[in-house]
């Protein structure tokens, strides 16, 4: 049976994931993601350069932006094609996509690409639960008479899925985002037992050959945080809405429930509020590092717009789970990072991967009393927290 593996986005790059896979005369697409920094048609993934081909399915690993953001212009290219995701992941994408369309309006209100925006209707958005097929992992999908496949619990956030495709005598494995340690919340990525023929692998950290261990981290992060509240500041943790912000949480709430940082308001933004809520739906149906924990217990505090000029957390010790986790421009973090640089007791932790091109990265590793410019019109701001 001839296999062919076709990038379409997310080829050594962090965004617009998305594959195809051509097995015989079948061709699935696995995920669809949107770029987080690219402008115009350069955010979706290259479809015009298959949409002569026929395509049957499109199997959905997770429900982050970059895998998942461009399916309602999949569906416009593609209206007949079939779309496969685990019943959590679809759960969070109602919540999700119509915060991507807002997106997607902003991006494109001054280009000459305004046809984009028909792909991202409300129309659209409300008939994606309804097509989506949804299903449990470790249940068998077919596709066709030759071709199965199916779910295998990622590790990685609620929901995420690594798929083992049965194509004749070939198995083919694709991982997705995949993490191979227990987490606050989400449990270890379980792994098929039989061999596999061929591996697609996700590897944005693969570049380090021993990862630090959570408890470690933890005990920094935790060291930090008193180093900071101590001297009467606080401390902003850019974290991604969906997944980082619930695990920032968790630990959080176990650190102070177990009197190792003072107790303190924490502020968290709608959109990992809403998350939070679809979290607690599956606190038992999905596998959990702690079966039955409700997020909506631990108290915060919302994140509200004008919270980023004159925030209670100014004027005395907070914790702020701010998004986006790379400090992209214009969000939220991004806005609260240039405030926090300017104080000097005051400090940003950063929990996770920033790409180079990323405020995220500039700030992550600058040292104290640097001078960052952001972008080329940028004046620079000059760091002072730690």
């Amino acid at each position: 049976m001839d296999i062919r593996f076709q990038l379409l986005g997310g080829g050594e790059d962090i965004g617009a994931n998305s594959y195809l896979l051509r097995i015989g005369n079948e061709n699935i697409i696995l995920d669809c993601g949107l770029h987080p920094r690219k402008k115009g048609m350069e955010m979706f993934p290259d479809f015009e350069s298959i949409r002569n081909e026929t395509v049957r399915h499109l199997i959905i690993s997770h429900s982050h932006n970059d895998h998942i953001g461009a399916l309602p212009y999949f569906l416009k290219l593609f209206p007949y094609g079939k779309i496969y995701a685990t019943k959590p992941t679809l759960a969070i994408a109602e919540v999700t996509l119509m915060n991507t369309s807002s997106i997607i309006q902003k991006e494109f209100l001054d280009t000459r690409y305004k046809t984009a925006l028909e792909y991202y209707t409300e129309e659209t958005l409300n008939l994606i639960p309804m097509i989506i097929k949804q299903f449990d992992y470790n249940t068998d999908i077919i596709l066709n008479n030759e071709i199965t496949f199916k779910f295998y619990d990622a590790g990685h956030i609620l929901g995420s899925a690594s798929v083992l495709i049965n194509a004749g005598n070939k198995k083919i494995f694709y991982t997705g985002d995949i993490n191979m340690r227990d987490q606050a919340l989400i449990s270890a990525a379980e792994l098929p037992k039989e061999k596999v023929d061929v591996l697609i692998l996700e590897s944005t950290n693969g570049m380090e050959e021993i990862l630090p261990p959570y408890k470690r981290e933890e005990k920094r992060l935790a060291a930090f945080i008193n180093e900071i509240t101590g001297s009467g500041g606080s401390v902003l943790i850019p974290v991604f809405a969906l997944g980082k912000a619930q695990e920032l949480l968790k630990r959080i709430d176990d650190l102070m429930s177990a009197n190792k940082i003072p107790s303190m308001p924490v502020y968290t933004s709608t959109m990992s509020r809403l998350i939070n809520k679809v979290y607690d739906r599956y606190n038992y149906i999905v596998k959990r590092t702690e079966d039955g924990l409700k997020l909506s217990h631990i108290r915060t505090t919302e994140l509200k717009r004008e919270d980023i000029e004159k925030g209670e957390f100014y004027k005395k010790p907070s914790l702020v789970l701010a998004t986006s986790g790379m400090m992209i421009e214009r969000t939220n973090s991004y806005r609260l990072a240039r405030k926090f640089l300017q104080r000097k007791n005051f400090g940003i932790a950063l929990c996770g991967y920033c790409d180079p091109d990323t405020p995220g990265y500039k700030i992550k590793f600058a040292r104290r009393y640097d001078k960052i410019y952001f972008n080329l019109s940028d004046k620079g701001t000059d760091v002072f927290c730690k």
